[in-house]
């Protein structure tokens, strides 16, 4: 087959939806050599790929690429079937004889609207419906992402297939020393209010006298910030709770690997790569008692409010003690057979080949 991928945050986010874009390449190409597989994006001539990706240069440039002006660039490249991997496919494509399919990571703009503009959500909200309407096959990141797209959009079960996001290959290799020599918790997110950092850091002050560990924040910098580091210096915690924003990929790798316990007190998911992550690395965790950690974790976690600081600091010192460790590590296969990235690679190619 001929596969093509709409390339954008493959190249260009080197977190979330483009740690998607790049694991779901790479496994695709190591179990399914057979396949021809094209990466579209503009810029991109001459960027050094493993064997069996090729670059196709896009006509259109600009921001809406994307969206406009795909159809000749995919039939001209030959493409049998095109993933967007990131909630959207292009204009234009029904009569062209491509084939569609398009992942769908989460409705969080429909769930928690306020977290985003107008405008943002209006542009979102064009996006996913026209995706859902036209693609070929829906590939939702999980059940909870299925769930919402058929309370928000109505769509019929049939179209829509549930296969969970692999783990980029380097984090089944044992990384660097962590760069924090204490003890510590560690939250990887990016900063902003539905990651709810805040209640975290007010778990850690109840705790703080009971426990020698460190708490380390590491993600992506956004609103909340300047806020959070404001509030551990009020709080003196400024030895205790470290700071890692915007760090390199070496660099989280080491601090997942290293930490006693990794924690996600997040509001509110489409998936939960830093779980699978955790689990790779062999880390227990206590996660925020939402439906998707529920889904993607099962027993490998323990759980609790996140919207309760009191909890979340019960849970954390309960989550440290050996008996339920032991218990988590049971667990912890179960959440690794999920995200395998052989598993995943033979649902995408068989969902492809069902199209043709």
């Amino acid at each position: 087959m001929i596969i093509g991928f709409d390339a954008k945050r493959y190249f260009n986010n080197r977190t979330g939806l483009g740690n998607y874009s790049r694991s779901v390449v790479e496994a695709l190409l190591k179990n399914h050599p057979e396949n021809q597989y094209t990466l579209f994006a503009p810029g991109q001539k001459g960027t050094v790929l493993p064997s069996g990706i090729t670059i196709a240069e896009t006509l259109r440039k600009g921001s809406i690429w994307r969206v406009f002006g795909m159809k000749k660039d995919l039939v001209r490249a030959g493409i049998q079937v095109y993933h967007g991997l990131t909630n959207e496919i292009p204009l234009g494509l029904n009569g062209s004889g491509v084939k569609t399919v398009v992942t769908i990571h989460d409705l969080i703009f429909k769930r928690f609207p306020g977290y985003y503009n107008f405008v943002d959500r209006w542009i979102y909200h064009l996006k996913t419906g026209y995706a859902l309407r036209n693609a070929d096959i829906v590939v939702a990141a999980s059940e909870t992402t299925a769930n919402d797209i058929r309370l928000f959009y109505k769509k019929e079960q049939a179209k829509i297939k549930v296969v969970y996001q692999p783990v980029d290959a380097v984090w089944y290799e044992k990384p660097a020393a962590s760069p924090v020599k204490s003890s510590y918790i560690l939250y990887v997110s990016s900063f902003t209010q539905r990651k709810n950092h805040g209640s975290l850091i007010e778990a850690f002050v109840k705790i703080q006298k009971q426990t020698d560990l460190h708490l380390v924040l590491a993600g992506t910098k956004g609103e909340t910030l300047e806020k959070c580091r404001s509030f551990v210096e009020a709080e003196k915690l400024t030895d205790r709770v470290h700071f890692f924003a915007d760090c390199d990929f070496v660099t989280l790798h080491a601090l997942v690997y290293g930490a006693s316990l990794m924690v996600n007190c997040s509001f509110f998911e489409g998936f939960g790569i830093p779980l699978a992550e955790a689990a790779v690395c062999g880390r227990p965790m206590a996660v925020s008692d939402i439906a998707v950690f529920r889904e993607i974790a099962g027993k490998a976690a323990r759980y609790f409010n996140p919207n309760n600081s009191d909890e979340i600091a019960s849970v954390m010192l309960e989550s440290l003690a050996p008996e339920y460790q032991a218990e988590m590590e049971k667990g912890r296969g179960e959440l690794l057979s999920k995200i395998d990235a052989t598993a995943v690679a033979e649902q995408l190619n068989q969902i492809y080949r069902s199209l043709l």
